[in-house]
């Protein structure tokens, strides 16, 4: 039977529908991305070769698997040679990756799962710093440190040349390492001893990357935030002060609008967080009311706190000062080099043989790239 021409139009039109289905709904895996952890997120870098290196932002899972499975459960299993309890892919993956030591090095699959845990700790990684896997332990990447300048202009006027500046961002794997001591007799009586471990060592990653993205001097650790040569910084005075208002959270984000940017997160140390949370009005004494711009901070849960925010800072006469990070953190890189490696021996180091006891070791290396400074503001002399 022949198709008319209408019906065949009408195939034509629902079959090239069909197939921009999934480019015209936003919320959609494009093909070819893959898993969760393989979204498109907007950001990504090329390097000299040409090849593209993803990047991924919070909600993003470096891990793509969907097995069951811990870590930590691994490593007891390592430790004391007993195999009993895992499943059938804990069992392969504690068979590879020997290390020199005798220890496991962890397959880049798994690290992953380790990886992701620390990141859900850091507070600068939940405010929206971007991870990125390096396939080489330096990377080079290129920053905008000035803006060009658009005119609109009459015809046949020539347009104004607008200067803007480029520079090398250069990442380079550092080492970040965790070594502890564990009893055999705990592992051997504490099922759950293992993945005790595994949150301890996620953790512990999870603050080394909230420090040094806020505090690092760049000399044998990355740089942050704190010594980056553009930020803005405001001042809550010669010798410092407590805050009575919200007066310099605004400020901080007002800076960070003047340079084209959008400030989207606050973070302090918890007794800054708590001055914050109960200011009062002088008058009434009820909650004190927040700007606009600070209280849309506070509504998105954006304002966090962590211990790596110092309360020993000098400031003036002042030596109990802290410092408030105001940024668009979507600005931050975090360079990664391949994965995790967990390592450990029940022979070396002082006292473990006869202790009973086992050394174990997590060292990963990494790097932070700031890619706009003046996207950041610390407020500096902060007081009890």
């Amino acid at each position: 039977m022949k198709m008319t021409k209408e019906a065949f139009n009408k195939l034509v039109s629902d079959k090239i529908e069909k197939a921009l289905e999934p480019y015209l709904d936003v919320s959609h895996k494009r093909p070819g991305y893959g898993e969760d952890n393989e979204t498109p997120t907007g950001l990504s870098f090329q390097d000299k070769s040409g090849v593209i290196h993803k990047a991924f932002g919070p909600g993003e899972k470096l891990f793509s698997g969907g097995e069951d499975f811990s870590v930590g459960k691994i490593l007891r299993a390592k430790i004391l040679g007993n195999y009993e309890g895992l499943n059938d892919y804990e069992i392969k993956a504690a068979g590879e990756g020997i290390g020199s030591l005798g220890g496991w090095l962890v397959p880049d699959a798994i690290s992953a799962k380790v990886l992701d845990l620390a990141r859900n700790f850091a507070c600068v990684s939940k405010a929206g710093a971007w991870v990125l896997p390096m396939t080489a332990s330096e990377m080079r990447l290129v920053k905008v440190t000035s803006d060009p300048t658009a005119y609109f202009k009459a015809e046949h006027s020539a347009l104004v040349e607008s200067d803007w500046t480029l520079e090398p961002l250069n990442l380079k794997a550092m080492k970040c390492g965790v070594l502890c001591r564990a009893s055999i007799e705990l592992l051997e009586d504490a099922k759950n001893a293992g993945t005790s471990l595994e949150m301890a060592m996620g953790a512990a990653i999870g603050l080394a990357m909230d420090r040094v993205a806020l505090l690092g001097d760049g000399v044998n650790e990355p740089l942050g935030i704190d010594h980056a040569g553009g930020i803005n910084i405001i001042s809550m005075g010669a010798n410092g002060a407590a805050p009575t208002a919200y007066t310099q959270l605004s400020q901080s984000l007002e800076q960070i609008a003047l340079n084209n940017g959008i400030g989207t997160a606050f973070i302090m140390n918890p007794r800054s967080y708590f001055q914050f949370d109960r200011l009062l009005a002088a008058t009434t004494n009820n909650r004190l009311e927040k700007p606009l711009s600070v209280q849309e901070i506070f509504d998105a849960g954006n304002m966090y706190h962590t211990n790596q925010c110092p309360i020993t800072n000098t400031k003036g006469t002042s030596t109990d000062a802290s410092t408030v990070y105001t940024g668009d953190f979507k600005q931050m890189v975090f360079g990664i080099l391949k994965g995790l490696n967990f390592e450990f021996t029940r022979s070396g180091g002082t006292g473990t043989f006869a202790q009973y006891e086992a050394l174990i070791r997590a060292i990963v290396r990494f790097d932070i790239g700031i890619l706009r400074d003046n996207h950041f503001t610390k407020i500096e002399g902060l007081i009890p």
